[in-house]
């Protein structure tokens, strides 16, 4: 498992990529809270491993947004998985995101309806650049991605903004 310095790492490398910037050279920025809504089990696998299924509802986070990342199958060497948004507050969320941890080795190899990105353990899906806003109330809920993986992967630390 990576260690908060290494996850924090990625982040920064993601977010910096997502700005179009270069990561700092040195970190100096204090942190804010974390923005973590619920993960969610596997909810349907193509092999012959029980499907998990959940039922608890993510809260919503400080930047007024929930997000759920569920794996809709498997295959020996694969996954492919969605994810929804929903913007709970009441301005629009520009360039909104979705971001969670994978397990070592886990790749997100591509996506629909967002642009995704990876560093080490860290995925993302970005809004596409057709639709950056989303609208106060609204949810995007078509979003999926696939990608290479040993096992069937978990998706944890899901946050949103």
């Amino acid at each position: 498992m990576a260690g908060p310095h290494l996850v924090g790492a990625a982040v920064a490398l993601v977010a910096a990529a997502c700005a179009g910037g270069e990561p700092p050279a040195q970190h100096t920025a204090a942190h804010p809270p974390a923005r973590t809504t619920t993960a969610h089990s596997p909810a349907r696998q193509s092999t012959a491993h029980p499907p998990a299924r959940t039922t608890t509802h993510p809260p919503v986070s400080p930047s007024g947004c929930t997000a759920t990342v569920t794996l809709v199958e498997s295959w020996p060497g694969g996954y492919r998985g969605g994810a929804t948004i929903r913007n709970a507050g009441a301005r629009p969320m520009r360039d909104w995101y979705i971001q969670w941890i994978m397990p070592r080795g886990v790749t997100l190899t591509q996506a629909w309806n967002g642009t995704p990105m990876q560093s080490g353990p860290v995925a993302m899906i970005h809004a596409p650049t057709g639709k950056p806003a989303l609208p106060p109330g609204a949810t995007v809920s078509d979003i999926g991605f696939v990608g290479a993986a040993a096992s069937p992967p978990a998706f944890t630390q899901i946050t949103c903004g």
